[in-house]
């Protein structure tokens, strides 16, 4: 994305200072030499306008307000002349948008609604609004010195607080429309629970969004010391009230102490609120990643005369990376379509400022009767690897969705393959139980939707192509398990048919998975893991049991090609030269992984050497291999910890060879080596990360 970066200065504290023709300014556009540059207002005739349109006069006035300041401060904006240029450098695509940095520290000249600018002269769009034009798509964000983004880090796990405040002294909120989009926003993370069992849904939501209805000051404080938030959510009214000679907005909570009486909040109180010590340790501030503030003039500065500006702008002042608002009141329905259209791309880790241009379109779209396009502001400060980082949440963000798909899978095929095994009866018919069924066909439906969302990921971010094909491969495995499950119930009512297609699926989904591990690794072939993997699924797929005929025995088992034997053993010397290098990392992280996959590399091996092969491959694979596998487990549980990660997903990779690929293929002895193996393992380790 291309950034154009504008900071327009005077000198003076940043407070106590009107607006008049008088008075210089200073306009530094990148590297362009600096201008000098006068606002045409005086301070009242400006208020005046921004009564209009703050709604408080007639349509009539509103409208012409709203046109006319759009000219002037395109004309404005068009007397710079770095402005102009740099716009200028396009590449004459439609599709990048270019990001327009405002830095403005006065207090004064944050009353001005740039955002509202009609493109001037010499810029794209000329005589078009230019945040609305499409000739070259801008996204304009506001900006403060003080605020540094170089540290910033994008969360990878958002958690959402929001808050609703609505004392009776100042109305309604459209609570439950916001409260509806934020639950169906967070669904794709939300792991699988029985509605009947009140405290686990609960827990299982607020692992994504708490919800604070009827809140003070105290209680926001508390929440964001006692917690951790990435993201929160402001929904409250906002009032204008004289603060000393001051005339300043504040947001309307609740008392404490009587919640139907009105506390107004400052920006400043609230920031300080918003960012407590962590407690009870006292440890480091708290600090959200992003607050929306769907509230009326929550970017509205008031008067300038004392210190502070606006709500937005002190939260931003705190520390807070980005924060959103409304300069002017905001319409119920533009609210509603602020949070959904901010949260549903903010959390799958979509570009804020695509976001907020597409935002922008969306209100004037929509609501022509109000201009909440025009009130949106947006105070941003982000790190010079922002583009990368965001890559990186993506990705994480598809992963954990499904996970998530996966969990809900998971519950369905557990419920679906219950019986009595006093009685051997049969565990739910799909026609008996439709709950039953409906809860499979809502799993399926979510791993597809994760799946299409990681293979878009695919087709924008190339640069990530090797780790992308290996969450893909691993998706595809572990529905192709699901989908043997689901073959393998006890479905009194499933048809022979019915059975076989999904059979079928289970091993497609499985050629996909090997297919994708080996793309991965031709992407990075000094790493060994998807090498590891793609060598257990053709070993698996060589094996596959006849698709009709008698059951295997000791007579008929097919052997391993000697055609695939001579791809096969390369490639597993190959992965075990990589394996070992790797036990020599200065990185642990890839030190635990090599240990993982030498144990599986010397499991495979028991299949890789028939024992009527006429070649000797002992200089290849060691006599003691089975001796090896058990040696690498016990040094990789140590080393990698007893309750991690690590050791889950490779306790589960084990139960597959007992579980799933023993029944699908001839494995020999392999099961039973996998079986000493999964012995290792801590039991425990299974319910920590499932």
């Amino acid at each position: 994305m291309r950034t154009i970066t504008l900071e327009l200065l005077r000198h003076g504290p940043a407070h106590n200072q009107l607006l008049s023709p008088l008075t210089p300014y200073l306009a530094l556009c990148e590297n362009h030499g600096a201008v000098t540059f006068h606002v045409p207002f005086e301070h009242n005739q400006f208020l005046h306008r921004l009564s209009a349109l703050s709604y408080k006069y007639g349509d009539e006035s509103r409208i012409f307000q709203l046109n006319d300041t759009a000219r002037v401060l395109g004309d404005l904006l068009g007397n710079i002349p770095g402005l102009t240029a740099e716009s200028g450098k396009t590449n004459g695509s439609d599709e990048n948008l270019t990001h327009l940095r405002l830095i403005i520290s006065a207090s004064e000249l944050a009353l001005l609604p740039f955002e509202l600018a009609l493109s001037p002269n010499g810029l794209p769009g000329s005589g078009q609004h230019l945040l609305l034009q499409p000739q070259m798509p801008i996204c304009l964000t506001r900006e403060i010195r003080r605020v540094p983004g170089e540290k910033l880090q994008w969360p990878l796990e958002p958690r959402i607080l929001f808050i609703a405040a609505s004392p009776p002294e100042v109305g309604e909120i459209p609570v439950e429309s916001h409260l509806l989009i934020m639950r169906r926003q967070i669904e794709p993370w939300v792991k699988y629970f029985n509605p009947a069992e009140k405290e686990t849904a609960r827990q299982r939501i607020e692992e994504h969004l708490v919800f604070l209805p009827g809140a003070s000051i105290e209680e926001i404080e508390k929440q964001c010391a006692t917690n951790t938030f990435t993201h929160i959510h402001i929904l409250a009214h906002g009032v204008e009230r004289q603060e000393n000679y001051d005339t300043r907005f504040f947001l309307a909570l609740h008392n404490a102490h009587d919640p139907y009486k009105t506390e107004y909040i400052s920006g400043a109180r609230l920031a300080t609120a918003l960012r407590p010590s962590h407690r009870p340790d006292s440890g480091d501030l708290a600090k959200p990643v992003v607050v929306t503030l769907a509230s009326c003039d929550s970017g509205n500065v008031g008067s300038v005369a004392g210190a502070g500006a606006s709500i937005a702008h002190a939260l931003h002042e705190s520390g807070i990376p980005m924060v959103v608002a409304g300069q002017f009141p905001l319409s119920f329905e533009g609210s509603v379509c602020l949070v959904d259209c901010l949260y549903e791309g903010l959390l799958w880790g979509t570009d804020p400022r695509r976001l907020l241009y597409d935002l922008r379109r969306r209100l004037y779209a929509q609501f022509q009767d109000k201009h909440d396009w025009a009130g949106l502001t947006a105070y941003v400060s982000f790190p010079p690897d922002f583009d990368k980082q965001l890559c990186n949440v993506q990705i994480e963000q598809a992963q954990r969705s499904i996970d998530a798909a996966m969990n809900h899978a998971d519950q369905a095929i557990r419920q679906f393959s219950t019986s009595d095994p006093g009685t051997n009866a049969a565990g739910p018919s799909l026609t008996e139980n439709p709950q039953l069924l409906q809860l499979l066909a809502t799993a399926r439906e979510k791993i597809k939707k994760a799946k299409e969302k990681l293979g878009r990921l695919l087709t924008r971010m190339p640069s990530e192509k090797m780790r992308i094909l290996g969450l893909q491969a691993s998706t595809d495995k572990r529905q192709a398990q699901i989908m043997f499950s689901v073959s393998q119930s006890s479905f009194d009512k499933l048809s022979a048919t019915d059975r076989e297609e999904v059979r079928k699926e289970s091993l497609e989904l499985l050629r996909n998975a090997r297919e994708n591990y080996w793309q991965t690794f031709l992407l990075q072939r000094s790493d060994s893991w998807a090498l590891v993997q793609y060598l257990s699924l053709k070993l698996v797929l060589n094996r596959l049991s006849p698709e009709n005929g008698p059951p295997l025995s000791a007579d008929n088992i097919p052997p391993v090609k000697q055609e695939d034997k001579n791809k096969i053993l390369p490639l597993w010397s190959m992965a075990k030269m990589l394996s070992e290098y790797d036990l020599r990392s200065p990185d642990l992280k890839r030190q635990i992984w090599a240990h993982s996959n030498l144990a599986e590399l010397y499991l495979l091996s028991s299949i890789l050497m028939p024992s009527e092969s006429a070649v000797d491959f002992s200089w290849l694979i060691p006599a003691n291999a089975q001796e090896q596998a058990l040696k690498f487990t016990d040094d990789f549980i140590e080393l990698a910890g007893r309750n991690s990660f690590s050791v889950y997903a490779t306790r589960r990779q084990m139960l597959r060879y007992t579980e799933w690929f023993n029944k699908i293929a001839d494995l020999g002895k392999l099961p039973d080596l996998a079986t000493e193996i999964i012995f290792k393992f801590p039991e425990e380790v299974e319910e920590i990360w499932k």
